[in-house]
């Protein structure tokens, strides 16, 4: 969205209640204090860690979806410092390289939130124990029953801890530990 002019998009003002990761780890959106959703792009997880700190009230500039409490990030004013804009991941931008020793983790929880991409598509749920569960965005479909708030849910996958908590980006899901199945495979692109 870095063709956009924030000076011309609503504002969203509200302080910040928590980091939202994705399964590297990298902040990719903000949950404010009045449950809206924020989201950013991995590439500017670096800049918002600096710049802003959970309890910080804050300025977003963006565009607001329908039908969820979601805006997509294209400006960040925080309450001192510089404005913190997507301009693109810029040259060299790969994802980060996460260790992985294999090890898969078993985990049960509560839904308390959905949590959504830029297109507004679930991609992962936040328990609530503050837990960040990501799953493929192709797989939200076929796992809506058990992506319902209140809900308790089962999962397997790569647990990582963050100084903002912990996410485990899922490649089983089911309605508790026991019962868990492989999250469906990604649907090969039609020629």
């Amino acid at each position: 969205m870095h063709h956009l002019d924030p000076d011309r998009l609503p504002v969203i003002r509200g302080a910040l209640d928590r980091f939202l990761l994705n399964g590297h780890g990298l902040i990719d959106g903000l949950l404010l204090d009045d449950g809206m959703e924020v989201h950013t792009p991995p590439h500017l997880s670096a800049a918002i860690e600096k710049a802003i700190k959970p309890g910080v009230t804050i300025e977003v500039r963006g565009v607001a979806l329908r039908d969820v409490d979601l805006v997509v990030a294209v400006a960040i004013d925080p309450p001192r410092g510089k404005r913190i804009m997507d301009e693109g991941p810029g040259k060299g931008h790969d994802k980060p390289k996460v260790a992985d020793d294999g090890s898969r983790w078993s985990y049960e929880g509560t839904v308390e939130r959905l949590l959504h991409g830029p297109k507004g598509n679930v991609h992962g749920v936040l328990l609530d124990d503050g837990v960040i569960v990501r799953i493929p965005p192709h797989a939200a479909d076929a796992l809506s029953k058990h992506l319902v708030v209140g809900r308790g849910i089962g999962v397997e996958g790569r647990w990582l801890d963050t100084p903002h908590g912990a996410v485990i980006e899922a490649d089983s899901l089911g309605k508790d530990a026991g019962s868990v199945t492989a999250l469906p495979k990604k649907p090969k692109p039609k020629h």
